[in-house]
């Protein structure tokens, strides 16, 4: 075996990614416990502020503060998540910041890892160092930002894992679980539809759901928690209400009235996610189910109005899971090399930022190709004729 051979083997070894994409956490780990604090929402914070916001929402829980009002004197921005993902960070609020930062980051890294290693269509060694190489500057801003939307990724890839197992009960409680971490999650739940046993599915779905409803009640009295519940519907409510992201939205502004863009975009986004699944009889093919999983992954963010630039990592690993297991033309593989380039690329020091800012607002440039590969996806699921290339295991 010539070197280069055993250079790609080794880098194509399970073990070793694992530990490339840890010893990358903690870099990024420990540069933001080193960059210190920075003066932004009228106040010096950390430049890990969302692992402090999910930290201190625990201790805002436990004495039944508000979780969603504003606490600048100890972090920015608001808390945004349930009062059970507040009750589950429980487990890290207690540790030194340098240990519980390390371990959220890695919890959000191993859960995106093994759900992409888990998929069916990984079948030969050089996959998923490839698709890992494609989500590495994606995979670098939300480490960078302690956000969720790795483990939201990975919740929602695993699902699908467990869905095509034929274990119903666990790809429910996944879904589930990415519900109560972030709402949008609940596209998960459209992955029922392709697979038996749809009954049982949302049967479990609401048994899960209904159990980590009253979780925080190990804490709280059943008073607290439903105010908290309300709490967190009306600071959705206002969230939602103004913004538009790095979405869909901020093309279709300048093109649908000023009123009802945002309700007219939407009814058309459900539109090329529900439409697909007319056509149930092509869910006998593995590829129909893949690349409607990578359609539901890039939806969450295309049409949300609160699509930001860390949560993109959802996005390109629906580009990517959408790649390698389609069959390839010119056309899918202009589309798959522009979103990296200009999704992922072009947001990173290796552009001038001169030139980022010269040419056209990074908010348009971020979810462009992404939204036309949406668009390719959901087209291909109404008018492509499927082959049957997989069984579900029984």
């Amino acid at each position: 075996m010539s070197i280069k051979q055993k250079s790609i083997a080794f880098l194509c070894n399970t073990n070793v990614l694992l530990a490339l994409l840890l010893l990358l956490t903690i870099i990024i780990t420990i540069q933001n416990l080193l960059l210190g604090v920075n003066d932004f929402w009228g106040g010096n914070h950390t430049h890990y502020n969302n692992y402090v916001i999910f930290k201190y929402s625990f201790f805002h829980l436990l004495d039944n503060r508000n979780m969603y009002d504003y606490y600048s004197a100890e972090y920015a921005d608001l808390y945004k998540y349930s009062p059970t993902f507040a009750m589950a960070m429980g487990v890290l609020s207690w540790t030194p910041d340098p240990i519980g930062l390390f371990l959220w980051n890695a919890i959000n890294v191993l859960v995106l890892f093994y759900g992409l290693k888990g998929m069916k269509f990984m079948n030969t060694p050089k996959q998923l160092p490839l698709m890992l190489l494609f989500l590495v500057f994606e995979l670098i801003l939300t480490i960078q930002n302690s956000q969720s939307n790795e483990l939201l990724a990975g919740l929602t890839i695993m699902a699908y894992n467990q869905f095509e197992k034929n274990n119903t009960i666990w790809a429910s409680l996944l879904i589930v679980v990415g519900v109560y971490i972030k709402i949008y999650s609940v596209l998960g739940a459209l992955l029922l539809f392709l697979y038996p046993k749809k009954v049982r599915s949302i049967l479990y779905m609401v048994a899960w759901g209904l159990l980590l409803f009253v979780l925080p009640l190990a804490v709280v009295s059943p008073g607290e928690l439903f105010a908290q519940y309300q709490n967190w519907l009306v600071m959705l409510k206002a969230d939602q209400s103004a913004s538009i992201g790095m979405s869909a939205y901020i093309f279709t502004q300048h093109l649908l009235p000023e009123g009802s863009f945002k309700i007219v975009t939407l009814i058309l986004g459900v539109i090329l996610l529900l439409l697909p699944l007319a056509f149930y009889h092509k869910a006998s093919s593995m590829r129909f189910r893949t690349e409607y999983l990578a359609l539901i992954l890039l939806w969450m963010v295309i049409f949300n109005y609160k699509a930001e630039s860390p949560t993109f990592i959802i996005t390109m690993c629906g580009v990517a899971i959408w790649y390698f297991v389609t069959d390839k033309n010119m056309l899918k593989k202009a589309l798959f090399f522009l979103s990296l380039a200009f999704t992922s690329l072009w947001f990173t020091d290796l552009v001038p930022r001169d030139l980022k800012n010269s040419i056209i607002d990074v908010n348009y440039i971020k979810p462009f190709f992404p939204m036309l590969v949406l668009l390719f996806i959901s087209y291909e699921l109404i008018v492509k004729k499927y082959a049957t290339e997989n069984t579900l295991e029984q």
